[in-house]
């Protein structure tokens, strides 16, 4: 082969290379991209999720809500509220028309990923026998708590993403571990889409798929 033509098949077999590489790495980088932004409040409503984004069998109670309690944010029964909280929303669910059976979906922004940390270790508790890995992590910290304090029938999945802590409380005998993990994920996928401009359009559905 010449020299000209040993040079072009040089030139394709790195092309490729490269391409290959940054095709990785975005892959990677999406999967994991941490919440950083310091979302407004209408954003942190457009990303929670609604009828439809949920599992099935759950329907929204009474709309999306703000946040106005920093305390709301931290661990339960505290009224102290967690260094650096911004602002927050929530929906709640109800299954199949009944109060008896609740789901609580709720997003919290912190200035720094710092303060976020040590609000996120708060709200999850101390119970370390109460908690269960989650089948598929969620973010850059995640964990499932069952049952914790005095609650009978109730369970709480909790994720931190850069600045941003997602809980998923369901409490009735309508709870679902699983379900509670892929609709953690699909919130953190739809914050992810807002903080990149675009519609928040994941749901929990897409999320058990994955």
């Amino acid at each position: 082969m010449s020299r000209k033509g040993t040079a072009a098949a040089l030139a394709a077999l790195l092309g490729v290379t490269v391409l290959t590489s940054c095709s990785s790495d975005n892959s990677e980088g999406d999967a994991d991209k941490p919440v950083t932004k310091q979302l407004s409040q209408g954003e942190i409503s457009q990303a929670l999720p609604g009828t439809g984004d949920v599992i099935s069998g759950w329907e929204s109670y009474k709309g999306k809500r703000v946040t106005k309690e920093a305390s709301y944010c931290t661990a339960s029964g505290s009224t102290v509220a967690p260094e650096g909280w911004v602002r927050g929303g929530s929906a709640w669910f109800t299954h199949d028309g009944s109060t008896t059976n609740m789901m609580d979906v709720s997003v919290c922004l912190y200035d720094t990923a710092q303060h976020s940390k040590a609000a996120y270790a708060a709200w999850r508790g101390g119970e370390a026998d109460k908690e269960q890995d989650l089948g598929k992590p969620v973010g850059e910290e995640s964990v499932l708590v069952t049952n914790p304090g005095r609650s009978e029938d109730s369970l709480s999945a909790f994720s931190r993403s850069g600045n941003v802590n997602i809980r998923v409380k369901i409490d009735g005998t309508a709870g679902d571990s699983t379900g509670a993990q892929d609709v953690l994920a699909a919130t953190l996928k739809r914050l992810q889409q807002v903080q990149d401009g675009e519609r928040a359009t994941a749901t929990a559905a897409e999320q058990a798929k994955q």
